[in-house]
């Protein structure tokens, strides 16, 4: 059995040129394991139209909370002084009482919007004009829609179901009942139940189809695709044999160099009943030839299961 080999390659050189249907040189292998690792699919559309302001949704979905809640504030403050200013076109349209009447109109008018906008109305400044009202119907139904729109992206993302499943960083191939088996380790970090989990290997490959280079996904076969309760750990297992794609790595290990090795988890959350995913990337490189998983169960003496996750990713020979 081998050892450890590397064989990652290069990103393939870009150019300014016009595309070419006839290329026969595969394409590079990054695009999914970047979208896999990172979350984002690096393409870049030329002669199509924008569809960005369709993607709104979309895009809330995606943006981190920082940026997020920065967007919010600054829709918020925006309305309000777009409020101000139609009220400052009234400037006798609102009455003041108190302290309020000594500041500025301009503060007047900002604090009145904010006051609207958010239905607190402490009573110190008031519309009086016929315009000034007419404004306030319209600033508290724009603002309902507002708050309503902002109250909801903010619910999605608080109830979208996120998993925490972990996967090795390396993969492994050793000899199983003498089977040459490709190995990865998978774990369950929340320790809950998900039911009904199953697990999917499949290799990207750059093949020619009629004279064209073009990549294609190609279902690996695994030793147990299902896992009824997928609680603590998961070692995923494809069998190297006759009838598997991957048959040419036992031969040349300069095979490989563009493939990739793609790796989808989903089930159902005992907590929430939702459908929660996992996915990771592996290319040749992180292949070890001959090694296996350090075992990181134990049983402690008081009969709880302990996991080590501080060697969770850690392979040794033999």
């Amino acid at each position: 059995m081998r050892q450890a080999v590397s064989m990652r390659s290069d990103p393939p050189a870009t150019t300014n040129a016009a595309p070419d249907n006839s290329r026969t040189e595969p394409i590079g292998p990054s695009l999914i394991r970047r979208a896999v690792h990172d979350g984002d699919l690096k393409v870049r559309a030329v002669g199509e139209r924008r569809l960005s302001s369709l993607d709104v949704y979309y895009r809330l979905m995606r943006m981190t909370w920082l940026r997020l809640g920065l967007l919010f504030v600054g829709v918020f403050l925006t309305f309000n002084l777009v409020f101000a200013g139609l009220y400052r076109l009234d400037p006798a349209g609102l009455a003041t009482t108190g302290q309020t009447a000594a500041a500025p109109l301009f503060w007047r008018d900002f604090f009145f919007s904010v006051h609207t906008v958010a239905t607190i109305g402490y009573g110190n400044i008031y519309p009086v004009s016929l315009w000034a009202n007419g404004v306030v119907v319209v600033e508290i139904t724009l603002g309902i829609i507002v708050f309503a729109l902002a109250t909801g992206i903010a619910f999605a993302r608080f109830s979208r179901p996120t998993a925490r499943i972990l996967f090795s960083r390396r993969m492994v191939v050793r000899p199983v009942d003498g089977v040459p088996t490709l190995m990865l380790r998978t774990a369950n970090q929340r320790h809950n139940l998900i039911y009904s989990a199953e697990a999917r290997l499949s290799l990207m490959i750059d093949g020619e189809v009629g004279g064209v280079w073009m990549r294609r996904f190609v279902d690996l076969a695994l030793t147990r695709q299902n896992n009824p309760t997928f609680a603590l750990t998961w070692t995923i297992m494809h069998p190297i044999d006759a009838d598997s794609p991957l048959r040419h790595w036992l031969a040349d290990p300069q095979a490989p160099r563009n493939d990739e090795i793609i790796v989808t988890l989903a089930g159902a959350d005992e907590i929430s009943g939702q459908t929660i995913h996992g996915r990771w990337a592996y290319c040749a490189a992180d292949i070890s030839w001959g090694f296996h998983f350090a075992d990181i169960i134990s049983n402690t003496p008081d009969g709880w299961r302990e996991i080590d996750y501080s060697r969770f990713h850690d392979v040794l020979p033999g």
